[in-house]
């Protein structure tokens, strides 16, 4: 199997999501997060070309993050990378917001380690 190269920060994260495609309805929990996509963690079979909705609960806010359109791209045992194909624009802004959020400390204590050094 060939590797891509990813273009798009991931961060990991532990968010419960409910999904739901032509002829199933299931749930489990983001792992990663990226702007473009998500590995979910999910005892729901799920396989790659599957079209699914997700909400995803998120630390933010109360309402869910909502994907109206997502794409499984790949599927191994229990986990599964998803392809955001049409997200609303408050939703994606959102999505920016939690990957900023986590990625700022990590970025800040970098710039102390460099001071120090």
């Amino acid at each position: 199997m060939e590797r891509e190269l990813r273009s798009a920060v991931r961060i990991a994260v532990n968010y419960p999501v409910r999904f739901s495609g032509d002829s199933m309805i299931g749930q489990g929990t983001v792992i990663n997060l990226s702007a473009p996509g998500c590995a979910i963690r999910t005892s729901q079979s799920v396989q790659p070309g599957d079209y699914l909705e997700l909400r995803m609960m998120t630390p933010d806010q109360a309402r869910p993050v909502s994907v109206g359109l997502a794409k499984v791209r790949w599927a191994m045992g229990e986990i599964a990378g998803v392809e955001f194909i049409r997200v609303r624009r408050d939703d994606q802004s959102r999505i920016h917001r939690l990957i900023d959020s986590q990625l700022q400390p990590a970025a800040d204590a970098y710039a102390d380690e460099l001071a120090v050094a």
